[in-house]
């Protein structure tokens, strides 16, 4: 994996304005903070998510849709999230002006 890459959403994440399709560009020499307000990707079980979180002695709260409290072994912090691609947004707003007409 090289110093940043592109990571694309694969389920909605409304509550961080992520659409399914949207990408996020991704730094991984940069590490997010952990005070609730900038967003880092995760691994776990072989799978990639975004979260804002927060920590707690050895555990990290993931601070998504819902709430969740993991150890921190059970995760690993893959990078920062530096930009977005707003992807499905953008093909939703031109799909929605080619059929007003």
């Amino acid at each position: 994996m090289g110093l940043e890459f592109k990571l694309e959403v694969m389920n909605d994440c409304t509550a961080l304005g992520l659409l399914e399709g949207d990408e996020v560009l991704v730094s991984t020499i940069e590490q997010p903070r952990s005070n609730g307000k900038g967003l880092a990707v995760f691994e776990a079980a072989g799978e990639h998510f975004i979260s804002a979180f927060t920590r707690f002695g050895n555990r990290i709260m993931l601070l998504g849709e819902r709430i969740h409290v993991v150890r921190e072994h059970q995760v690993r912090i893959i990078g920062k999230v530096i930009g977005f691609s707003f992807v499905a947004k953008e093909k939703a707003a031109a799909f929605a002006d080619a059929t007003a007409h």
